[in-house]
């Protein structure tokens, strides 16, 4: 039984490094439709990968996150699109951030303030002692992603694929709460980010990310993909160095990936060990248990605005399992979060909704955070009723239907194109 499931956790393990490091369908671009009717845009937005992803300080990457490679079923496809290339040339100022592809969103949230702001990496004396790692990082100085620095005044929309999801729900809550650990520990020397009082964010939305986790993750604990990943980072870091991938992981701060200003990583098994054992990396916060305990961390900010899409690609198959309607190298994950319904996972009851999914993510955990549920609303009823959209609730958007994990990022059909789709997304943001 342990053999099986180990072979199994090894071709899930091999499906989910391919699509999750390669988000994008994209097919050919058949033009522009609709950015037209963009309103005007007022604030910024910043765009957050998944896991895997990369973003604008990858320049090594062969192809943009945003809309550059993936596959159409099992047939791959490769595009020079960019997406967030392509919102700049209408006027909508985006931005993409590069995030550590396997980080946790603690850490990730961290180095988008610094990107954001400019500064040096500041992981939190509290934080950093409690997961036994530095507390510094990489320096953005003189390489702000919105080119000059921040002002912390000028509100931002952030939105977040996958992963990227749970990471700006918590940059945003830090942003506006901040962390009374962090304070406590350092007091005037704490970072910006964990002392609050920032309200600058005017939106967040999540794209089918695991707000709540995904019994995936929990499946590919026995296998530790991300120690695995961590093996493999810090040998090619010692090897060749940080250059020889097609992104960092920034994993400097564990001593697993070369620091700053060094050519090479040392090789430590101690390190790898650490870093797994410090529950500190975006596997851990996707299982049930690693979400529920960063869900802890997350509140929603009063005066920001946050929606929530999901995809549904499954259907009910002869065994009555959910199945992908369209093969793709999703259709394995999809039929194991099957397998748990039904049961309770971690506390958590693992009803049909946690089988129902875009491949990866489970419905009942992209549609909005299980601790928000109870002030949430169908966007599309609230609109339908008149109802005054407000902040500081979540707003869940309409399955879109037939999409997978990775749909948003790609120039498919939604119906007739994903620039349709940020089109109707940015007006549905700017219009408020």
């Amino acid at each position: 039984m342990k053999t099986a499931k180990s072979i199994l956790s090894l071709i899930l393990s091999f499906s989910l490094i391919l699509t999750l490091m390669i988000p994008a369908f994209a097919a050919e671009d058949d033009g522009l439709l609709g950015w037209e009717d963009l309103t005007e845009n007022e604030y910024p937005f910043v765009f957050v990968h998944g896991m895997g992803g990369w973003g604008a300080y990858e320049e090594n990457a062969p192809m943009p996150y945003w809309g550059g490679m993936g596959f159409d079923g099992l047939k791959m496809s490769t595009s020079d699109t960019n997406i967030v290339d392509i919102l700049n040339s209408y006027g909508v100022e985006t931005y993409e951030a590069s995030v550590g592809p396997f980080s946790s969103a603690w850490d990730r949230a961290c180095e988008l303030y610094a990107q954001l702001t400019g500064t040096v990496v500041d992981y939190g004396e509290a934080h950093s002692k409690e997961h036994n790692h530095e507390r510094y990082g990489y320096s953005y100085e003189g390489k702000a992603l919105m080119g000059e620095n921040w002002d912390l005044t000028t509100p931002i929309n952030i939105m977040g694929h996958s992963f990227g999801g749970p990471t700006v729900r918590l940059f945003a809550s830090l942003m506006y709460y901040g962390d009374e650990a962090e304070t406590a520990a350092t007091g005037e020397e704490t970072s910006p980010l964990f002392k609050g009082g920032h309200d600058v964010i005017h939106s967040c939305t999540t794209f089918s990310s695991p707000n709540d986790g995904t019994p995936i993750a929990d499946f590919l604990v026995d296998l530790k993909l991300i120690a695995l990943i961590a093996f493999a980072g810090n040998l090619l870091g010692t090897l060749f160095g940080d250059n020889v991938m097609m992104w960092s992981l920034r994993f400097g701060h564990f001593g697993i990936t070369p620091p700053e200003g060094q050519d090479r990583a040392k090789f430590s098994i101690r390190n790898i060990v650490n870093f797994y054992n410090a529950n500190d990396n975006c596997g851990y916060d996707m299982t049930i248990d690693g979400a529920r305990k960063l869900n802890e961390k997350i509140n929603v900010a009063p005066n920001t605005y946050y929606y929530s899409y999901t995809a549904i690609a499954t259907e009910e198959n002869a065994l009555g399992m959910q199945q992908l309607q369209t093969a793709s190298l999703f259709s394995f994950s999809s039929l194991v979060l099957s397998l748990y319904e039904g049961k309770t996972l971690d506390g958590v009851e693992m009803t049909k909704e946690w089988a129902i999914s875009d491949g990866i993510v489970p419905y009942a955990s992209a549609k909005c955070p299980m601790k928000d549920l109870g002030t949430a609303k169908s966007y599309s009823e609230a609109m339908a009723n008149g109802e005054e959209i407000l902040p500081g609730r979540w707003y869940m958007m309409d399955p879109l239907m037939d999409f997978q994990h990775a749909s948003y990022m790609g120039t498919i059909g939604w119906p007739t194109s994903v620039e349709d789709f940020y089109t109707s997304y940015i007006n549905m943001v700017n219009s408020r």
